[in-house]
């Protein structure tokens, strides 16, 4: 038998003797390092016991997705209470204590599409999908039944003849450009609002090197990663001011999900502007004008992507 083999096979049938009372190992299980915390000084394995049980799998699974070691809560700690600082640690090199931008990035975008997959409809007369409102019709007085008809609430097949009929007619009459979307919204609002769900993540994703290029070019005289910081650590707080918006819905009251969002619209504005007087340290003035220019130039570059979203997904994409 292979010496490796047969040394493995008496490593395993011996108990490891490193460990505490408790079973915790004493010293590090890959290189034998004493430990001193939750993390191999060495080697950086984290302290887990040998042969684990499933619920040290599920535990130790949960810590390498979430960073739930005391990260997780400082990093929404920060980024909640304070806006800009999690940008300023990372840029000044205090990182160990948080979870990396990437990651709470795309938790809090998880979270909020989640949240928003769950969330009830209680606009009738819309379609929403990724907190994107898209009405049915977009001028004139529909009759009755073309008003029927666009309810994303009326299935296709809960319509008469008469009734498909008239809505179509209606569409015809709109703008060649938005007809492909209102035709796909009536006819089939569960997969038209599935396949925007599905796109939303990519383009807001693939924006942030945009939206970082804009910072870039309003605070000129630093380097494009530290912009770059600064832009997933915003898009994370923004997804997370539209969860608590989402999940708002799930009251089913309209008043009160009227008034977290107006809060969650206003408070994101005020957020980004104190992130930006923090990270770059200018004046509440210089700060409020640049807040402005970035803001109306991002609105303009992702105009046509989400244009182009809308009407990839009502083409049944």
């Amino acid at each position: 038998m292979d010496n490796d083999v047969v040394e493995h096979t008496q490593t395993r049938s011996r108990p490891y003797d490193g460990t505490t009372a408790g079973g915790a190992p004493t010293a590090c299980l890959n290189c034998r390092t004493t430990l001193v915390g939750p993390f191999c000084a060495s080697c950086g394995q984290r302290n887990v016991p040998p042969y684990p049980s499933v619920r040290d799998l599920v535990v130790d699974a949960f810590w390498e997705l979430s960073g739930w070691d005391g990260r997780f809560a400082a990093t929404v700690r920060a980024l909640l209470r304070k806006p800009g600082l999690l940008t300023v640690e990372f840029l000044e090199g205090r990182r160990a204590r948080y979870i990396s931008p990437l990651r709470l990035y795309l938790m809090a975008s998880l979270v909020y599409f989640l949240a928003a997959a769950a969330a009830p409809n209680l606009h009738p007369g819309a379609v929403e999908a990724g907190g994107i409102r898209i009405g049915l019709f977009t001028g004139g007085n529909p009759s009755d039944t073309a008003g029927r008809a666009a309810n994303p609430r009326v299935t296709p097949d809960a319509m008469s003849a008469e009734e498909r009929k008239a809505a179509l007619e209606y569409i015809a009459e709109e703008p060649w450009w938005i007809r492909p979307v209102l035709r796909r919204a009536m006819l089939d609002p569960g997969g038209f609002q599935t396949a925007l769900f599905r796109s939303l993540p990519r383009m807001l994703f693939a924006l942030l090197p945009v939206f970082a290029g804009f910072l870039a070019i309003f605070y000129r005289g630093r380097k494009y990663p530290e912009h770059l910081y600064f832009a997933v650590h915003l898009h994370a707080f923004v997804f997370l001011a539209l969860t608590a918006s989402e999940l708002s819905k799930l009251t089913r009251w309209q008043p009160v999900s009227v008034a977290v969002g107006v809060v969650a619209m206003i408070w994101i504005p005020i957020y980004a502007h104190l992130g930006l007087r923090r990270v770059y340290g200018e004046s509440n003035g210089r700060t409020m004008a640049k807040a402005l220019g970035i803001s109306a130039t991002y609105v303009i570059a992702s105009g046509p992507a989400l244009m182009a979203l809308v009407l990839w997904a009502a083409r049944g994409s």
